[in-house]
C-alpha cells in the first residue's frame, strides 16, 4: 500500500469515527430528553400509576353479632376461617392456576372458577376472588407449601358463622346463604359484594341490618405477583349488635331431643311474659353447613326430604287444633251465656242436626255431660250443643282475643297466621251463605279452622295465668359493642274480657283432664310432688272417615293419620311453662303428644332455676 492510500484510508476512518461519535451523542440526546419527559413531564402519572399498582386497599369484614339464649350461653358466634382468593390482575393463566390449586384441593370445581374469572369486568379485576371457604389445616399447608407456583392466590381469615348448638336450634336461629344477583341490584343491599352472606331464615334473617355490623378496610402493599409485603388498617370494623333471645337452651336442645322421631313442633312459653322458652321443628338440619358454601349433595339430601326440614313448622305449619279448641269454645260459651258450669247436655255417642249426623269420638256416648266433664273426657257433643247455639262470627270474636287468626308478630320471618273462618269469609270466597253444621265442625276444632303450634301456646297462657294474653316474645334484648347501649323488646299484652270465674271453672277442668280417672291424659300425669300438670289432648283428623271404615280398623297409611295435639300447664297451682306439642299423623294425643310434654316440663321444672 503506497503512502497516499494509507492516508486516504485514515482520514475514512477518522471521519466514520465521527459519524458514530455523531450518533452516540445524538442517541444520548433523545435518551435524555425521554427521560426528562418521562420523570420531569410525566414523571407524577407514571409514579401514581406505579403507587397503585403496589398499593391496594382490601375490605375487613365485621364481625357478626352474637346471639345468646336467655342464661348467655352462645347459640350463634364467628370463628375464625381460612380463605382462598384469587387476584385477577395477577394472573396471566386462569387454566393454569386451576389445575395446579385443583392438584392440592379436592373438592374445588376448576370449571367454575374459569367461569367467573372469565365474567369479572376489567375494571374489578383487583379485587380478590373467593373461590374456596374455610380451608382445612391440610389443604391450608399444602396451599403455603405450593405457594411459589401459584401467583395471585390469597389467604385471607375471615370470620365464619359458628351454631354450637346446630339441629337443636336451626329453625330458631337460622342460616346465611350467599346474596344473589337479583338482590345485589337493590338499593337495601348497595354496601354488599357479590361473595357476601346474608340471612336467610330465622333470627339471622329478621335481624340481619342489626346483626352484619360495618366492614372497615386495610391498605396493603403487594409485589408484583400480587403478594402482600405490608399492611395497616386505614378504617376499623364495628361489630354487629349481640342479641339476647328469651330461650333457655337446655330446655331447647332437651325437647328436640325428645322431638327428633316424631315429625312436628313444640312450643313453650313462660305463662307470666309470654316469653318463648323453647320452640322446636321437627324434622331439623344442621345450620352449620350453610356458614360456608352448602355441597350440592347436602343441598340435594336437604331439599328432597319429603318431611321438608327447612319448614319451621312451630310458626309456618297450620294445623286443625282439635279438642284442644275446646276450652275457648268452652270460655266463650260460657261468657255469652250459652251455657252456665251447672248446664248439662246428653251425649248418646252423637248429634243430629236436620239430616245430618254428627259423632262423638266416644259412640256409646258419655252420658249427662256438663262443661267441666266436657273437657276432661273431650265429649265432641257437648260441643256440638254449643255450636249450634254459638254463632261463628262469635266464635272468631273469642278467637281473636286468644290470638287465633293472625300472625304473633313474633320476631321471625315468614309466620303463617292460621285461619278462623266468618260468615262474610264465606260469602265473599264461596259466595255462599255459613251454614250451621259448619259450625259444629268448627265447635271441636275440626272445619276450616287452622292453627299453628305457637298460637295454641299461646292461647293457653290466658288458662295458665287467669287471664292475661301475651303476646310472644323471642328477643328479650339488644345491644350494641360499640356504644353498650341497649335496649329491650317490646310486646303486647291484654286482659281478656272473659269472667274470672269462668276461667277457674276451665283451669281446674283442665287438671282433671290429666290428674284424674277417665281424663284423656290420665296415664301421663306427673306425680312428683309440687310439679302437677294441667291441659288439654287433641287429635286432629286429616281424612274424614266414615263410621264404617272407623269400625272396620285396619292399618291407615302414615299419611292419613291424626295428628296427635297436647297443650299443658304447670305446675297447676303456680304454672311456669306452657307447652304445646304437634306431632304429624301421631295419632292420639294423649299416647304420642302428651308424653312429650310430660317429660319437658318435667325436666324442665327440676333443672331450672326457679
Amino acid at each position: 500500500m503506497s503512502v497516499i492510500d494509507l492516508k486516504a484510508k485514515q482520514e475514512q476512518i477518522a471521519k466514520n469515527g465521527k459519524i458514530v461519535l455523531l450518533v452516540l451523542a445524538l442517541a444520548g440526546c433523545i435518551l435524555l430528553i425521554r427521560l426528562w419527559y418521562l420523570q420531569i413531564i410525566k414523571g407524577e402519572h407514571y409514579n401514581q400509576l406505579s403507587q397503585n399498582n403496589r398499593i391496594r386497599v382490601r375490605r375487613v369484614r365485621a364481625l357478626r353479632g352474637i346471639i345468646y339464649d336467655r342464661n348467655k350461653n352462645i347459640v350463634a358466634d364467628n370463628h375464625p376461617g381460612f380463605n382462598l382468593s384469587i387476584i385477577p390482575e395477577n394472573i396471566a393463566d386462569i387454566k393454569a392456576v386451576a389445575a395446579e390449586l385443583g392438584k392440592h384441593l379436592a373438592t374445588l370445581n376448576e370449571d367454575r372458577i374459569i367461569k367467573e374469572f372469565n365474567a369479572i369486568p376489567s375494571y374489578l379485576r383487583y379485587r380478590p376472588l373467593k373461590i374456596k371457604n374455610n380451608l382445612t389445616r391440610d389443604e391450608l399447608a399444602l396451599l403455603e407449601a405450593h405457594k411459589i407456583d401459584l401467583p395471585g392466590i390469597l389467604i385471607e381469615v375471615e370470620p365464619i358463622r359458628h351454631y354450637p348448638y346446630g339441629e337443636a336450634c336451626a329453625h330458631l336461629i337460622g342460616y346465611q346463604g350467599f346474596i344473589n344477583e337479583q338482590e345485589l341490584g337493590q338499593p337495601s343491599y348497595a354496601s354488599y359484594y357479590a361473595d357476601d352472606l346474608v340471612g336467610r331464615s330465622g333470627i339471622e334473617a329478621q335481624y340481619e341490618e342489626l346483626l352484619r355490623g360495618t366492614d372497615g378496610a386495610r391498605q396493603v402493599e403487594v409485589n408484583a405477583i400480587g403478594r402482600e409485603l405490608n399492611s395497616r388498617i386505614i378504617m376499623p370494623t364495628e361489630a354487629g349488635n349481640n342479641i339476647i333471645l328469651t330461650i333457655d337452651i337446655d330446655l331447647q336442645q332437651y325437647l328436640h331431643e325428645l322431638m327428633q322421631d316424631s315429625p312436628g313442633s313444640a312450643v313453650a312459653i313462660d305463662p307470666h311474659s309470654g316469653d318463648i322458652l323453647a320452640m322446636v321443628s321437627s324434622p331439623s338440619f344442621s345450620n352449620n353447613l350453610f356458614a360456608t358454601r352448602i355441597s350440592q349433595t347436602d343441598w340435594e339430601a336437604i331439599s328432597n326430604n319429603p318431611l321438608r326440614p327447612l319448614q319451621n313448622r312451630a310458626i309456618q305449619g297450620q294445623y286443625p287444633p282439635g279438642s284442644t279448641f275446646k276450652p275457648i269454645i268452652a270460655a266463650a260459651a260460657l261468657e255469652d251465656n250459652i251455657v252456665t258450669p251447672k248446664t248439662r247436655f246428653f251425649c248418646g255417642g252423637s248429634f243430629q242436626l236436620g239430616s245430618s249426623t254428627f259423632r262423638c269420638w266416644n259412640k256409646y256416648g258419655h252420658g249427662e255431660v256438663n262443661v267441666s266433664r266436657s273437657l276432661k273426657e273431650s265429649c265432641d257433643v257437648y260441643y256440638y250443643q254449643i255450636g249450634n247455639q254459638l254463632p261463628i262470627d262469635r266464635i272468631a270474636h273469642y278467637c281473636s282475643l286468644f290470638g287465633l287468626g293472625k300472625k304473633s308478630g313474633i320476631s321471625l320471618p315468614q309466620e303463617k297466621a292460621g285461619f278462623i273462618p266468618t260468615s262474610s269469609w264465606k260469602l265473599e270466597h264461596f259466595h255462599d251463605q255459613w251454614y250451621r253444621g259448619e259450625t259444629l265442625s268448627v265447635a271441636i276444632g275440626q272445619g276450616y279452622i287452622l292453627t299453628t303450634p305457637l298460637q295454641m301456646a299461646a292461647a293457653y297462657v290466658p288458662f295458665a295465668n287467669s287471664g292475661t294474653y301475651y303476646q310472644p316474645r323471642l328477643v328479650a334484648e339488644i345491644s350494641n359493642p360499640q356504644t353498650q347501649g341497649k335496649h329491650s323488646t317490646d310486646q303486647e299484652s291484654y286482659r281478656l274480657p272473659i269472667a274470672q270465674n269462668h276461667f277457674e271453672l276451665i283451669r281446674e277442668a283442665l287438671w282433671k283432664v290429666v290428674n284424674e280417672k277417665h281424663g284423656t291424659a290420665y296415664n301421663q300425669r306427673i306425680t312428683a310432688a309440687g310439679l302437677e300438670m294441667a291441659g288439654k289432648t287433641g287429635t286432629a283428623q286429616v281424612v274424614a272417615q266414615t263410621l264404617e271404615e272407623v269400625e272396620e280398623g285396619g292399618e291407615v297409611p302414615w299419611q292419613y293419620r291424626d295428628h296427635a295435639w297436647f297443650v299443658a300447664f304447670a305446675p297447676y297451682r303456680n304454672p311456669k311453662i306452657v307447652i304445646s306439642v304437634l306431632v304429624e299423623h301421631g295419632g292420639h294425643g294423649g299416647s304420642t303428644a302428651a308424653p312429650i310434654a310430660q317429660q319437658a316440663i318435667i325436666h324442665y321444672l327440676q333443672h331450672s332455676d326457679l
